[in-house]
Formats: C-alpha cells, structure tokens, sequence
C-alpha cells in the first residue's frame, strides 16, 4: 500500500517475490475457489492469480485501504470473481458466515502479523475447532500468526491446501512445541522453506513458508529448505515427526546434519563439558546506562571483531563480586540480538561490566584459542544461527550454547 509498509495492525507486507514462491509450492492444479486472509497490500492474492487464472477469490482485511487497493491491483488479471470482506479476519463468526455466502473454498494464502493480540472471547472457538486449543500452557498467550493460522484452517474443506508465512518462534521456539506436535499429527505438511532475513518491507524479522494440507491425515516426513535471494536452494532436509516438533527450521537440521558428519571424524566434545564456566551477563543494558554504569553489551561486539581478542579498560572495583565480569582469556557470545552469531570475541586483556545480553565462557587457557576459532568460524557461526530464534532480535538459549560441538585437536 502506498507508503504504508508497515501499518497499525502490527503487519510486515509481503515482498512480490516471496509471495510467489509460496504460492508456486501450493500443490494444486487449478483450484476453484482461493481466500487470502489478511490480504494486506495483496501480493498474495496477485501471485495466486498469476498462477491460476479464471479464480473465484475472496480477500479478507479489516483495514479499508485493503480493498481499493487489490480492485486496482488485479484491474488486469483474469479472474473468475473477487469478492472483498472488510471484516475482522480473527471473528470468530467467519468460518461459518463464509461458508454460507460464498461456498466452498480449496485453497488459502495468509502473511499474518506478528503480533500478540489482546485476548478476547471467541479465540478460543478458532482454536478449537482447529485442533489447537490444547497447545498452549496459557491459551490467552497466543500470538495472531497461531489464531491466523487456526482460523485460515477453519475456512477450508477438506482436501484443501494453505500457505503461509510463520513466524520463527512458531517454527522454533520452545512455547510452541506441543503446536508443532499437533500440526504435525493433525495435517499434512508438504513443505517449510527458511526465508532470508530482509524478506519483508521494513523489517529483518525471521520467518518461514509453510504450505499445509487439510484432510489428508497427519504428516511423516516433512522436507525442509531455504530461500536463498528469491530462489529456493537445491538441498532439501527431510525430518520425521519428532525431529520437526523439535523445531521445523531447515537450518537447525542442517547444521545438526554437519555436526554430526563432524563428530564421526574426530574427537568432539560438548562445550559445557569443557568449559570451566558459562554465565549470562548480570546487569540490564538499559538500566545500568541510565544508572551511569560503564558496561560492555552487544552494540560493543562488532562484527569486524568476530573471531579476534581484544583488549578493554584495565580497571575493576577491588572485591566487588556482585556482577560477571569479563577477564583476560574470557570468551564472550551475544546472547540476543540481530546476528548474534557474528558476535563472538575473546578478552585479551583488561576487564568489563557484562550486561545480561551476553555470555561469558571461561575456558582452560590451552583450550581459549581454538575455541574461539571454532565458535566463530563458517560453521559455529551457522551452527550458532540455527539455535537461535526469534521474530526481531534472535536469542540464544544457553542450554543450546552449552551442547556446541568442540572438535578437540591432538
């Protein structure tokens, strides 16, 4: 939409090539009927339209510049019918409003936003109808890309299919664990694809495609690639389903795959079997700079420095054991943060403040060097990257950082 790229529905609008590569994984020859929930600025709808032509589609948003702006978008296309709802796409009447007015649909395209919506009646109703409702410790905790994803699901009969774009946290996190069990166990999905960070206007927000199946029984192998710029990479990594409930993330299984390639060669060792200690930071950024501490944090651990030892401030308050501080011969990783995996360094020298956005490891001194070699180099740092998540700033958990595969040399 002309200068709103991103708007106060918390939305990120998708890029045109990325829109059509979700629709190109669709597995459908020629669908009759196609919804795009959420439609936005439309480029889902206009890559689905481009694909299949003499549709029946039915775009569905709440904000009213959605509606003049798809008309005008696909002013040039051949389509059967389109029909615009202007309508809350999470109301928990739709399914069954649709339904009724418009028949049925075989085929849906969803961005939804990434957003935590405030919890309100009838969400519960989406979830539950969608096999969902048991999947969350605190159902009011759901985040809209869930609800969309749920209620997207509701509109299709079965034998249907749906694209998606999912946050990485639904892809990855730990909270969503026992969704991905019961996506995995209740639909079949064909496909997740890892999209490069900068995919959306606006944003370098993670995310990931994921096209999905309704009606054809749950899944057993789910391949999982990447987008490399706009056009999908020739490896493809196959999981069952209890790697993906794990976490469905192509570069998690990918670098899991290297890792144990790895191992079988030489002698290798978790890192917090080796570590004389790993410790996050124990003061927050902002607070402590408001206070006028002088701290070390992540916007100090800039990516040229990655792999290297550098030197800091020689001084520290004699006897002051409240905080962690960093020390001669200390490793130290970005905990959280945009590319936390380039942001690895040693301390050669002097001390510092850590804030509790990073980690110290304290390794034995004949072990410091090769270490650091390892944790930043070509594969720590994708081995880095694919443990860590998020939809902004990733985050790095430290019972991942711990299991880091040492490769030890004789």
């Amino acid at each position: 939409m002309t200068g709103c790229n991103r708007c106060e529905f918390g939305r990120y609008y998708t890029k045109p090539a990325i829109g059509q590569v979700l629709v190109d994984l669709m597995r459908l020859r020629r669908p009759e009927g196609l919804i795009d929930l959420g439609a936005g600025g439309g480029s889902l709808t206009l890559a689905a339209t481009r694909r299949w032509s003499d549709l029946n589609l039915l775009t569905i948003d709440v904000d009213v510049r959605s509606d003049r702006h798809i008309t005008k978008l696909l002013a040039t296309e051949e389509i059967r019918r389109h029909h615009h709802l202007r309508t809350d796409a999470l109301e928990p009447g739709l399914a069954g409003f649709v339904r009724a007015e418009f028949g049925r649909f075989d085929a849906a395209v969803c961005n939804p936003p990434f957003t935590t919506p405030v919890w309100r009646k009838g969400f519960d109703e989406i979830l539950e109808e969608s096999g969902f409702s048991g999947c969350m410790p605190v159902l009011a905790d759901s985040d809209s890309a869930l609800l969309f994803l749920a209620q997207a699901l509701r509109l299709l009969g079965q034998g249907s299919t749906l694209g998606i774009i999912l946050p990485d946290s639904l892809i990855s996190g730990v909270k969503y664990r026992k969704f991905r069990h019961e996506l995995l166990h209740r639909y079949q999905v064909d496909v997740v694809v890892r999209l490069p960070s900068g995919s959306f206007m606006h944003t370098e927000a993670l995310a990931h495609i994921v096209i999905i199946r309704k009606g054809n029984g749950g899944s057993t192998l789910i391949p999982l690639r990447r987008l490399a710029g706009v056009k999908l990479s020739s490896q493809v990594t196959m999981v069952n389903v209890e790697q993906a409930t794990m976490r469905i993330d192509f570069d998690f299984h990918a670098a899991s795959v290297a890792e144990s390639l790895r191992a079988n060669s030489s002698a290798v060792l978790p890192l917090g079997e080796l570590a004389v200690g790993i410790h996050r930071g124990s003061v927050q950024a902002t607070a402590s700079r408001q206070a006028g501490m002088d701290v070390f944090h992540t916007t100090e651990m800039l990516e040229s420095l990655t792999g290297n030892w550098i030197g800091l401030s020689p001084q520290r308050p004699a006897g002051d054991d409240r905080w962690i501080w960093a020390e001669s011969g200390d490793i130290l990783v970005a905990r959280v943060g945009r590319k936390l995996e380039r942001k690895v360094l040693g301390i050669r020298s002097g001390t510092a403040l850590l804030t509790d956005c990073v980690y110290r490891v304290r390794m034995p001194s004949v072990l410091a060097k090769q270490t650091l070699k390892q944790l930043s180099s070509g594969f720590g740092r994708a081995w880095l990257a694919s443990r860590s998540s998020g939809v902004g700033a990733s985050h790095l958990p430290l019972a991942d950082l711990l299991n880091f595969p040492v490769e030890m040399k004789e």
